[in-house]
C-alpha cells in the first residue's frame, strides 16, 4: 500500500513540530525533493523489472555488498511498525473517547490483530489489503467536501509564507520536509513487488507517475485543510490530529471506524513485506538461519514472530521513555535517504546522456537537503552500512578461498 499511515498521521505530527505556515510549505517543499527520484524509481523498474527491488540497484550501485546494506538497512528501520501501530491506537483511542493512557496497551492489540492476519495466510493479508483500499476513498472524500471552507483558509496560507509575511524557521522547515518523507516510502517497498508487473517498460512509468501524482494531490489536499483548521481554531495536533476534521464531518464515527481499518492493514501490509524479506534475507545467510523457517502452509512463522517480539519490545521503549511517534518515523526516514543513495548511484552507473547529470544531480541535491539535519543520527544507518559492507566482503573472502 503506498498510501495509508502518512496520509492519516502526517498531517498532524507536522503540526506539533511547526506552525500552518511551515507545515504548508515543508509539504511543497518534500515533493518537489522527491520528483526527480521518481523519474530514477520509474528508469531502474524498466531495467530491472525484478522482485530484488532495492537490493538489485545496490548491487548494480557498488557490488555484491550493496545488497547486504540494503537488508541491514531495512531491518533498522523496523521501529516503523510499532510506529504505524501508535497511529492507529491513537486513532482507535479517538474513536473510542479512551484515556490516552491506553495507546500503548492499543498499539499492542493491534500488532497482534496484524500479526494474526499474516500468520493466516497471504489470502487474509489480501482481504485486509483489499478492503482497506476500497473504504480508504470514502473517508478521504467525505473529509474533503465538508471540510473545503478550511482548505481555501490554508491554500491562503501559501503565499504568505513565501512573500515572508508568515513566521518561518529553517529549522522547523527542514524537520517537517524530513518527517513527510515518510509519505514517499512506498516506491521503494513496491521496487520488490516490479517482477510481478507485466510489460515493464510500458507499466512500470506508468504506475510510478500515476502513484505520484495521486499522492501528492491527496497529500497536498489534507497539507491545506488542515494547516487551514489549525489557523482557524481547530487543533489538530498530533498523530491522530486529522480525527479532529472527522469529528466536524458527519458520520464522524464511521469515518473514524474505516480509518482504524486502513491503518492495520496498512501495518499488516508492512509487516508482511517485512517478514517475507527476513525470510529471504535468512536463506542467503545475512540473519541467523532459524528465521529462515517456513510452516507447513508456507508461511515465514518465525520471521513474523520475531517481528512480533520487536515490535512489543519497541513498543515498550517508547512509553518507558516517552520517545514520541516522529523520532520513530525520522529513523525510518533517514535510513531510507541512505537506501535512496544506493538507487542514485545505481542510475548515475547505468544511465548515458544529460538525463544521467539533470536528474542524478537533483536527486544529490535533495538527499543531501535530507540528511543534513539529523547530525549524529546518521551514525546508526553508516552502521547499519558498515556492516553490509562488512558482511559482504567476509562472504567474498569465503567464496575466494573456496
Amino acid at each position: 500500500m503506498i498510501i495509508g499511515s502518512g496520509l492519516l498521521g502526517l498531517p498532524g505530527l507536522v503540526l506539533e513540530i511547526g506552525n500552518p505556515y511551515e507545515a504548508v510549505l515543508g509539504w511543497i517543499l518534500i515533493s518537489l525533493a522527491v520528483f526527480p527520484l521518481i523519474r530514477i524509481f520509474a528508469t531502474l523498474g524498466m531495467k530491472f523489472p525484478t522482485s530484488a527491488g532495492l537490493a538489485r540497484y545496490a548491487e548494480a550501485a557498488v557490488g555484491p555488498w550493496g545488497g547486504y546494506a540494503v537488508a541491514y538497512l531495512i531491518f533498522g528501520s523496523v521501529p516503523g511498525i510499532p510506529a504505524l501501530t501508535l497511529i492507529g491506537a491513537e486513532y482507535v483511542q479517538r474513536l473510542f473517547s479512551l484515556p490516552f493512557d491506553y495507546v500503548p496497551f492499543l498499539a499492542v492489540l493491534i500488532v497482534t490483530a496484524m500479526t494474526l492476519f499474516n500468520l493466516a495466510g497471504v489470502r487474509a493479508v489480501s482481504l485486509v489489503n483489499y478492503a482497506a483500499l476500497a473504504v480508504l476513498v470514502l473517508p478521504l472524500f467525505v473529509i474533503s467536501v465538508f471540510n473545503l471552507g478550511f482548505f481555501f483558509t490554508g491554500l491562503s496560507l501559501l503565499p504568505e509564507a513565501l512573500s515572508g509575511k508568515g513566521s518561518v524557521e529553517f529549522e522547523n522547515l527542514w524537520t517537517i520536509a524530513a518527517l513527510l518523507f515518510w509519505a514517499f516510502l512506498g516506491w521503494g517497498s513496491f521496487s520488490f513487488s516490479l517482477g510481478e508487473l507485466k510489460s515493464p517498460e510500458k507499466n512500470v512509468p506508468k504506475v510510478y507517475w500515476l502513484s505520484f501524482a495521486v499522492v501528492v494531490f491527496i497529500y497536498l489536499l489534507l497539507a491545506f485543510a488542515t494547516a487551514g483548521a489549525e489557523v482557524s481554531g481547530v487543533s489538530l495536533k498530533g498523530a491522530s490530529g486529522l480525527a479532529g476534521l472527522v469529528e466536524l464531518t458527519p458520520g464522524g464515527n464511521l469515518l473514524l471506524l474505516l480509518i482504524v481499518i486502513v491503518l492495520v492493514a496498512n501495518a499488516s501490509s508492512w509487516n508482511f513485506t517485512a517478514s517475507r524479506l527476513l525470510y529471504s534475507a535468512a536463506n542467503e545467510g545475512i540473519f541467523p538461519a532459524f528465521l529462515g523457517k517456513l510452516s507447513r502452509r508456507s508461511i515465514p512463522v518465525t520471521a513474523l514472530l520475531a517481528l512480533y517480539a520487536v515490535s512489543l519490545l519497541l513498543i515498550a521503549a517508547t512509553y518507558v521513555f516517552k520517545v514520541p511517534i516522529s523520532a520513530m518515523v525520522l529513523i525510518v526516514d533517514q535510513n531510507f535517504v541512505f537506501l535512496y543513495a544506493f538507487v542514485v548511484l545505481s542510475y548515475w552507473k547505468l544511465e548515458t546522456g544529460w538525463k544521467r547529470w539533470v536528474f542524478t544531480g537533483l536527486s544529490f541535491v535533495s538527499l543531501s537537503f535530507l540528511v543534513s539535519g539529523f547530525s549524529w543520527w546518521v551514525v546508526y544507518p553508516l552502521l547499519l552500512v558498515g556492516m553490509g559492507y562488512w558482511r559482504g566482503a567476509k562472504k567474498k573472502g569465503v567464496s575466494g578461498q573456496r
